[in-house]
């Protein structure tokens, strides 16, 4: 007469790996670890409630063994401040196996910036502007006309290198602090002189 029964059941598969724990929906004998470092809420393509954790990573519970398992990243989902160098990763995993699948993230602002030289002009058509301190590789950006160029990563403030050629002439920095305001499209637009 007075008992009271309360029952709890959760059901779902916890992955640990060499990045901590990650926890999904049941596993099957097979499955994916997506890596998407900063990309939190992401959904993956083809994988119902498949979606990142904070962290950006999540776990694809039913791959198949010994076969192209094609995982796409959901881009519509993907926040405003993350870009993806590539959004599919093609896995083949043996039986039994966790395979891992990394994509290359860029975490900050997107900006489509101007930048003019102390003489007025703009930089020149294929100058290179990289973040001091970041691996050349995964932190280079094309100058296109007119002195624009489309930057990913970036922090609200800081300083750019700028190169176009070998001579000390050819070289500046861009010392910037990006607006607030920001386009429909999450890209900041905005202007910097190169000393």
């Amino acid at each position: 007469k007075y008992s009271h029964r309360l029952n709890y059941a959760l059901r779902g598969g916890a992955l640990v790996h060499e990045n901590g724990l990650t926890l999904g929906q049941p596993f099957g004998e097979t499955v994916a670890l997506i890596k998407a470092p900063g990309a939190a809420g992401v959904g993956v393509n083809s994988q119902t409630g498949v979606r990142t954790d904070w962290r950006g990573y999540t776990v694809v519970p039913y791959a198949s063994p010994y076969r192209k398992n094609i995982l796409t990243l959901d881009t519509t989902t993907m926040p405003d401040d993350v870009d993806l160098e590539l959004a599919t990763q093609t896995v083949v995993p043996t039986r039994g196996a966790v395979v891992r699948a990394n994509y290359a993230t860029s975490v900050g602002n997107r900006v489509l910036m101007t930048v003019r030289q102390e003489n007025g002009q703009p930089l020149p058509f294929g100058a290179m502007v990289s973040v001091p301190g970041a691996a050349s590789s995964e932190q280079a950006f094309i100058v296109g006309d007119g002195g624009q160029v489309y930057l990913t990563g970036l922090e609200s403030n800081g300083v750019l290198n700028v190169k176009w050629g070998s001579g000390a002439q050819e070289r500046c920095q861009i010392h910037y602090a990006l607006p607030s305001a920001k386009e429909l499209t999450g890209i900041i637009v905005a202007q910097a002189q190169c000393r």
